[in-house]
């Protein structure tokens, strides 16, 4: 029964935690400063003391939330897939979980993108034998150490076990008993790695962190993560999707297509102020004091994510020259 729960033995448990000592857990805390401290701190209180929940998608299908990212599992006659892992110190308590939902024991799990948020159970399923798959940028961000700017994120050289060994780069497809996956990269958009999961005939679409439900969203910039790449990556939902889609953001409560719609909607006026008062010459400490995100706050500003900073990272992805409009 252990095995079926994914319950990982004694010296995957060592490696664990030898690997948090250099890795996550230790570089997490070290790279939380400056504006940076607000959002890691937010997250992490958010993400230990949250109660985890599930919530039924359709038969067969889950969403459990409350442990980090929102995490997906769908059922088969023998098996579990598994999206996203959410983060490590409760991994345990998520797998506990989706065995009770499921009765299955999880074989393949499908990582969004790399946060730790995301993949902090990797190792976990991975060191019981469980297959892990991603588009091939997040095996390359977890191989090594990464820094999110304005966020106080330092992460990542996650061991071997944590990293996906099935690896695609523009889409690929999945059978789970009837439900078939298309797993699709539409380009750099939160990262450089995203993974949008299209599952029919159930109907739901499960985005990562292109999307939070109501927040404000991080751009991981170093990951190759801009403004227009989540705007280009909205509007390729958008038009695979309806208005009876069940879409599991990265964080927040199960959406619909007019959420995303609303969204898409913030994402584009808030890039267009910032290109103005960026073509007027103000620094990014002036745009950010002209509050261009002002009358978006009180829908999308009770994140870990403060409009500040959100402002900060639209501003330098703007400004960077590699980044231009789709």
């Amino acid at each position: 029964m252990k095995n079926l729960r994914n319950v990982r033995p004694w010296f995957a448990f060592t490696t664990f935690v030898c690997a948090a000592v250099i890795s996550g857990t230790a570089l997490r805390a070290a790279g939380q400063a400056g504006t940076g401290e607000t959002v890691i701190q937010k997250a992490t209180e958010q993400f230990e003391s949250s109660p985890l929940k599930s919530t039924p998608l359709d038969k067969g299908v889950w969403m459990f939330s409350g442990d980090g990212g929102n995490a997906t599992a769908l059922v088969a006659a023998s098996s579990t897939l598994l999206i996203d892992s959410g983060i490590d110190s409760r991994v345990s308590e998520l797998g506990d979980a989706i065995f009770k939902a499921t009765g299955r024991p999880v074989t393949r799990l499908v990582n969004t993108h790399w946060h730790f948020d995301h993949t902090g159970g990797n190792i976990y399923f991975g060191s019981g034998g469980v297959t892990i798959l991603a588009q091939e940028n997040v095996k390359k961000r977890l191989s090594s150490v990464q820094n999110v700017p304005f966020t106080g994120l330092r992460d990542g050289r996650y061991p071997t076990q944590a990293l996906p060994t099935v690896n695609y780069s523009d889409s690929t497809t999945l059978q789970q008993d009837a439900q078939k996956l298309t797993l699709v990269n539409y380009g750099p958009a939160h990262t450089d790695g995203d993974t949008i999961i299209y599952i029919a005939p159930a109907n739901i679409a499960v985005v990562g962190d292109i999307f939070s439900n109501h927040f404000f969203p991080i751009i991981d910039l170093a990951s190759g993560g801009s403004i227009d790449g989540m705007i280009h990556s909205v509007d390729q939902i958008l038009a695979q999707t309806n208005e009876q889609t069940k879409i599991v953001p990265g964080h927040g409560p199960v959406a619909t297509r007019s959420d995303l719609q609303d969204y898409r909607d913030m994402l584009v006026q808030v890039r267009q102020r910032i290109k103005v008062l960026a073509a007027a010459g103000k620094t990014i400490d002036e745009a950010v004091a002209a509050a261009p995100t002002k009358n978006f706050d009180a829908k999308w500003g009770s994140g870990y994510v403060s409009p500040d900073v959100f402002v900060r990272m639209v501003f330098t992805s703007l400004m960077d020259g590699s980044n231009t409009n789709r």
